[in-house]
């Protein structure tokens, strides 16, 4: 789901954003459990705004500043702010699919007065750079605001995924998907694979383990094991592990991230014995399941790249894909 608002939102008035920059204030939030309490608030959340993704970031060196956008006294969003220093020296702030807002459609101003709230903050010379990946849909209605917010367009390239309904139930998932893709689970099925899904430390090491070893031999660049071990540290019975196992040894896994009452597909690893098994349909298919049996209402695929043959997988899942609106900056 997006803001579907925004595909035909009209640019405010300068008065009309005025308003909403005076009402709006932002407040610091350093309870988890608070912070916990609002994404689950979040019809459209985003992993990097969870709790435990800004504790892996603050492993990585970040200070983490969460923040909750108030008006009148009533929260209307929530953005974690990373800020980055060196030798004393505060250098930029950063905000990677954010502010999230509690309504599922926002009006125009709400949403010009929490983006300038958080320039206001973040995004002045004296507070350094801020630099923005919003939480907003491509098109012309996001630039409208954000430019009536006070930023300016960085680049294009943005974030693109795709989400699935899991509320709809189990039979309507399945039926949901590819004949492709059901055909190869089957298959799976029929050629002995079986599920493992566990939570403990062993099992977690091995997947970052593999993780590591894929980024290497594909010479990619993925969340690193520092980020992702304190992620989990910080929220373990929130990220599950699930394995393909085959004559008893893992073949592949995946690594999937709840936040709320949503989840996100994260880290995947697939042995030549796993591909032949059709492990990413098998695998992708018990997530779906079992985050359904958990109370999880959406699956994000985490993420899409057109051309590529992962991205080709995921799209037989049937998600609904969405893209954000590009890097945005603010000084």
């Amino acid at each position: 789901m997006t803001y579907d608002v925004l595909s035909t939102a009209t640019p405010v008035s300068p008065a009309k954003t005025g308003d909403a920059r005076e009402a709006i204030t932002a407040e610091l939030v350093a309870d988890k459990a608070r912070w916990d309490s609002l994404i689950a608030s979040c019809p459209d959340p985003h992993l990097p705004q969870g709790f435990a993704y800004g504790e892996g970031k603050a492993a990585k060196g970040w200070t983490v500043r969460r923040v909750v956008f108030l008006e009148a006294g009533r929260p209307v969003a929530i953005a974690t702010v990373l800020e980055f220093r060196r030798f004393g020296l505060h250098l930029v702030n950063r905000v990677n699919r954010g502010p999230l807002f509690l309504d599922a459609a926002p009006d125009a101003a709400e949403i010009v007065g929490v983006y300038a709230a958080l320039r206001r903050r973040w995004g002045r010379i004296w507070t350094a750079p801020l630099l923005i990946a919003p939480a907003l849909p491509l098109g012309a209605p996001s630039d409208a605001l954000l430019r009536s917010a006070g930023y300016r367009l960085r680049h294009r390239r943005s974030w693109q995924s795709g989400r699935i309904d899991l509320t709809v139930g189990e039979d309507a998932l399945w039926a949901g998907l590819a004949s492709t893709f059901r055909n190869r689970v089957r298959n799976a099925e029929k050629a002995g694979a079986e599920l493992r899904i566990a939570q403990d430390d062993a099992t977690y090491e091995w997947m970052l383990a593999r993780h590591a070893e894929n980024m290497a031999e594909r010479g990619f660049t993925a969340a690193d094991p520092t980020l992702l071990r304190a992620l989990r540290l910080t929220a373990p019975e929130d990220v599950s592990v699930f394995q393909l196992l085959h004559q008893g040894e893992p073949v592949a896994g995946m690594s999937v991230v709840r936040f709320g009452t949503h989840a996100e597909y994260h880290v995947g690893w697939f042995g030549p014995a796993g591909r032949k098994l059709n492990a990413g349909n098998f695998l992708m298919w018990q997530v779906l399941r079992d985050m359904h049996r958990r109370g999880v209402r959406t699956f994000d695929v985490g993420g899409l790249k057109p051309g590529d043959g992962y991205t080709r997988f995921k799209q037989t899942m049937k998600p609904v894909e969405y893209q954000l609106a590009g890097e945005w900056m603010s000084w």
